[in-house]
């Protein structure tokens, strides 16, 4: 849930390490600009094979975004 740490202290350092990092791109809320980008990161972990390895990026509408970064 929004605001909720992972339970692990390594995902949870790398939680709030990337929330910084995205933040700090300065993209702002719709790609208009500002310091606030992403409100929090989630990190979910479960062993599976490399072949279904699942990834979500959840982002504005294709149309409000006017920045790209390679992270």
């Amino acid at each position: 849930p929004l605001g909720s740490k992972h339970d692990n202290s390594y995902y949870a350092d790398l939680e709030a390490e990337l929330l910084e990092k995205i933040n700090r791109i300065g993209i702002g809320p719709q790609g208009f600009g500002g310091r606030c980008t992403a409100l929090a990161v989630h990190i979910e972990v479960y062993p599976c094979h490399i072949a279904s390895f699942p990834v979500a990026v959840n982002m504005q509408c294709h149309v409000a975004r006017h920045s790209e970064v390679i992270i």
